[in-house]
This record gives C-alpha cells, structure tokens and sequence, in this order.
C-alpha cells in the first residue's frame, strides 16, 4: 500500500510541475554572412540528385558547385588558388603574377619559383582586385595598364597541366601591339614552339619532365615570345600551356598535348566540365534546412585527396599534404 501511495504522489507532482527551465542566456541560431547562396539548378530526386544538377548544365561552362563556393575580391583567407591537379598544386599564389606565380609544387614546393610567368610590354599591369573571382575550378582576374586590359582565366587541369588564357582589349583608339614573353625556372630548353626540362620532385620522390608551349608563340633564348596587335576597340586571346610530365602518369602528357591543341575557349570548357562531373559522380547531394551549412559542408569536401593514382606512396603523400593545406585554411573561411 504504502508504495502504491509513494507512485501516486510521484505522478501528482509530475502532474502539477511547473513550466520547464530554460538556459539563463538564450543562444539563438547562428547568423551567416556572406553573398546569397545559389539554388541548384535541378529539383531534389531521390534518384541521382548531383548528375541532375550537372547535366542541367553540362553544354555549358558556368556551373551550380562553381557558383556555390565562388570568392570574389579580395579574399580574407588570403589569395590560395583552389584548382589543383592530381599532384600539382601552388602552395603559394601571388596573383600579381600573370601565369602561376608564386610557389608551384608536386605534393610539395618544388624550389619555391613560379611555374611560369607571362610578361606583356609595354605597359605594367596591375591588378584589379574588384574584378577577382575564383572558383574551385578555376581563377579569373583582370589586368590593366593604360588602355589595355587583360582578363586571365587559369587553372589545373586533373592531370597536372597549369593552363592560362589571356583575353587582351584594347579600350583606346589606335590599334596597339604588344610584346609576350613566358618564362619557366623548370622549361627553358628547346626550339620551335616548346620549350622542356627536367627536374626532381621534392625529396627526389619523381622526376618530373616539364613542357611548356603556348598558342602563336616560338621559342628563343629559354623563353616563349610572341606579338600580338589588337584593333581599337578590338580584343585577342591567348593560351599556354605547362604539362608536368612523370613516367607514372602517363596521361601527364596525353593530357599536356591536348590541351595544347584546344583554342582557349575549348580548353577552360572541357576542363570545367570535367571537373564538375567529378563532383556528380563521386559526391552525394546534401540537403539541409539552412543553405550555409549546406554550401559549407561542400566546402569540405572540395578539399578532396588530389592523387588517386600517383603510385601508392606518393598517392598518400600528396593526401595528406593537401587535407593538411585545406584544414589551415579552414579557420579563416568555414563560415563565410
């Protein structure tokens, strides 16, 4: 009896409790930041929802996960460039540069030098920062001196080729010519439209082969030169072209001389299609209520493992170099 009676005074008061405690400070959700965020281009589907999303996209060159983890400006996480390819990536970038200057490296910095360097004369160009806008496949930035502009458009291609397009308009109102010189601290060997060299990845784990050529250009005293005179009000395109060659990646070469091949427009296309279907096919899409998370979750996940076949040991180095890069940038932007 008396246990029955204990039961029932422990569901009275249960009964009769009070309105529940709350925390004494209110937390509240968090507030982001940053440019909108794009809706993808396709519908939820519990089927395949990424493949939908690229090929809503896929005759064209403009992108949803591009869009979705674009920095314009001037970034506060400092001027990394996001494209790498499977072992080749800038562990600096110094975008005052044309071409890709700064540290280039295979899974780490080869002798701290640019890979190669493009000079236009006369005239110095300076960057437009505004202008900047980078996306995980690829940098574009902008370049003026006078009346001439040259919008650069550059990245990594899958299989370790470091491409750059360079769009010159003349604004003023005589037609102008100018000077293109490329030059690499890695290829300056060679005659007739390319250049070559050689030399050891760090701590001697490969030799990498490097060649460089570039649309128009001829080689003379270990660089690459050309003249290119635009109209007024008209505008010119160009290209180069770096493959880093190894024996263990034999599409290092296959790759360096397609591209080589393309016009500027079928070269940045093919490679931001291709990189944008690895998204399709090797990531799930994520759907949660707040589109930041979802944006930064993504974020993530772009700082994939960029060597699935170098050979094993130089596979798992160039992982881990590149999630260790990622994971220090991450403090700095997660929430942006």
């Amino acid at each position: 009896m008396r246990r029955i009676v204990m039961a029932l005074l422990l569901v009275a008061g249960l009964l009769t409790a009070g309105a529940p405690a709350h925390a004494a400070q209110t937390i509240g959700f968090p507030v982001f930041a940053g440019p909108a965020i794009p809706a993808p281009p396709a519908a939820y589907t519990p089927g395949d929802t990424m493949r939908a999303i690229y090929d809503a996209e896929s005759s064209g060159t403009d992108f949803w996960m591009d869009r979705l983890l674009a920095r314009s400006g001037d970034d506060p996480a400092g001027p990394w460039l996001m494209s790498r390819g499977r072992a080749l990536f800038m562990k600096t970038h110094d975008p005052a540069v044309l071409g890709f200057g700064g540290h280039v490296a295979y899974w780490e910095s080869i002798s701290d030098r640019n890979a190669y360097s493009v000079a236009i004369t006369p005239g110095a160009f300076t960057e437009r920062v505004s202008s900047r806008r980078q996306t995980p496949s690829h940098w574009r930035s902008v370049h003026t001196s006078g009346s001439v502009t040259v919008t650069q458009t550059k990245f990594i291609t899958e299989n370790n080729v470091a491409v750059t397009n360079l769009e010159i308009a003349n604004g003023g109102t005589a037609s102008t010519t100018l000077q293109l010189r490329v030059t690499s601290p890695y290829a300056a060997s060679g005659s007739g439209s390319e250049l070559t060299g050689q030399v050891n990845a760090y701590n001697d784990l490969t030799t990498i082969r490097p060649r460089l050529a570039g649309d128009g250009f001829t080689a003379s005293a270990g660089a690459l030169t050309r003249s290119v005179t635009v109209p007024a009000g008209g505008s010119a395109t160009t290209k180069i072209v770096m493959g880093f060659v190894t024996d263990e990646i034999p599409e290092s070469r296959t790759e360096h001389d397609a591209y080589a091949g393309y016009s500027a427009a079928t070269a940045f296309a093919t490679h931001v299609r291709a990189y944008n279907l690895w998204w399709a096919r090797n990531v799930p899409y994520i759907d949660v209520p707040e589109p930041a998370v979802k944006k930064n979750i993504y974020r993530l996940l772009s700082s994939r493992s960029s060597a699935p076949q170098v050979g094993a040991g130089l596979a798992h180095i160039c992982s881990q170099r590149n999630q260790h890069r990622a994971s220090e940038r991450l403090g700095a932007d997660i929430w942006r």
